[in-house]
């Protein structure tokens, strides 16, 4: 019987890693097939001049010098814009999307080769560093037509997978602050997961800090820089973790990346191991990724009593008043703690009149409703509830709310006055 699973993959600008979650599993990290390590493809792409074939990876990478110009990485960083390989003009975009089917196809390989099995993907969540809202109709071109589900491929930043790999840890682990040390890249970003415990669910947050002033270079142009620069950087990690952790309980920290695998933080290891845990790997964004992806496919696998308010979440529920066999509810449309992004819903709605429509706002911190009204300014050309709508509303920013709404008739006895009409409006946190 084939199992049905999900993927969660860490994108950067240095690799590509995938993790994989069968239905009910926990997430486990494909390895390399080569080495029996942990699969990182490398983000480089490029082409053979003379057979035209593209390569990928670590095949590339080794070609970087030799194919001067015609392999590209770090695609992250030039969204926009187009390259020329071998006189054929290509965006980055373009080059992403290439690289990951090509990395789907690698994923399945070695899916195939651990199951002794295929798998049937359900679905995919990327978590991907930098993240930013600028980015996200670049990804989306990028992600078009890859061999999953349509509507299953989702994106999110670091923070969220965080979140989602720490509530599904040992509840030990679950304190009032976690650390996150990462040294992917040459600079150090950190991250501090706080859970505010007095609260139902738990509210927690995750502050981002990427001025660290840690930065660990990967080429150094003598052993005796290299060795000066590495005492100073244990200096500096010291300083830092010192703090990091003032005046805190801090109960576990994270360290993440290759810039931590040499032992190179000898006096930094006594503060961070400190009375709390101290853990180090390279996978734990990827995982996190799965466990949201494995969230939206089979709903109830998230742990419900935990709400997370990252930088990129919707801050506000919001939704309408309606009749419901004779009794007024409230008919929830888009809801607080999902990504804005993705914040979205569909719905037809029948009016007694065409003149307004009102929505409920409500800011999850205060808990405060208000209204927010939309006047339609049309004549009453039909009787009551004559007034057959269909309402999309979208999420433009972190803020602001686009409604659409298109006429529908009603039926054979009133035809639609228009089309569509649009409008935005700016949420507040405090009204």
């Amino acid at each position: 019987m084939t199992k049905k699973a999900v993927l969660g993959c860490e994108l950067n600008n240095q690799f590509l890693q995938v993790s994989y979650a069968p239905e009910g599993e926990m997430p486990v990290t494909l390895k390399n097939p080569t080495t029996g390590g942990l699969l990182q493809i490398p983000l480089v792409i490029g082409r053979n001049k003379d057979s035209g074939q593209w390569v990928y990876g670590e095949d590339a990478q080794k070609k970087l010098r030799e194919w001067d110009g015609n392999v590209v990485s770090r695609l992250l960083e030039h969204f926009g814009e187009s390259i020329k390989l071998y006189g054929e003009l290509y965006t980055y975009e373009e080059l992403l999307h290439l690289f990951l089917s090509h990395a789907l196809k690698l994923a399945m390989y070695c899916i195939e080769a651990l199951e002794k099995e295929p798998a049937e993907l359900l679905g995919m969540t990327i978590s991907v560093e930098p993240f930013t809202p600028e980015m996200l109709p670049y990804l989306k071109k990028s992600l078009a037509g890859l061999q999953i589900p349509q509507g299953q491929i989702h994106l999110q930043g670091h923070e969220e997978s965080l979140f989602s790999y720490m509530i599904h840890q040992p509840e030990k682990l679950l304190g009032f602050s976690t650390g996150v040390f990462d040294l992917t890249d040459e600079h150090m970003v950190t991250y501090r997961m706080e859970m505010n415990q007095r609260t139902t669910p738990v509210v927690t947050s995750i502050q981002r800090d990427e001025d660290t002033g840690i930065v660990k270079r990967k080429h150094y142009s003598s052993i005796i820089e290299h060795d000066k620069q590495l005492e100073q950087m244990d200096e500096m990690l010291a300083e830092y973790v010192q703090r990091f952790t003032e005046g805190r309980i801090v109960t576990s920290i994270y360290l993440i990346g290759d810039g931590f695998s040499k032992d190179w933080y000898q006096k930094s290891r006594r503060l961070l191991c400190r009375g709390r845990k101290v853990y180090a790997g390279n996978n734990l964004f990827s995982k996190g990724a799965a466990f949201s992806a494995a969230s939206r496919i089979w709903p109830g696998t998230e742990k419900e009593d935990f709400l997370f308010l990252g930088r990129e979440m919707l801050r506000m529920n919001v939704g309408m008043k309606v009749m419901d066999e004779g009794k007024e509810v409230y008919l929830p449309l888009l809801d607080a703690g999902q990504s804005w992004y993705e914040a979205k819903s569909e719905t037809e709605i029948l009016l007694e009149s065409a003149d307004e429509i009102t929505l409920m706002i409500t800011p999850i911190f205060t808990g405060k409703t208000y209204e927010e009204t939309i006047r339609l300014d049309e004549e009453e050309t039909r009787p009551g509830r004559a007034f057959r709508f269909r309402m999309f509303l979208e999420m433009k920013s972190a803020e602001t709310l686009q409604i659409k709404l298109r006429d529908e008739g009603f039926g054979s006895f009133y035809a639609p006055v228009y089309a569509q009409k649009e409008f935005t409006i700016t949420l507040k946190e405090a009204q």
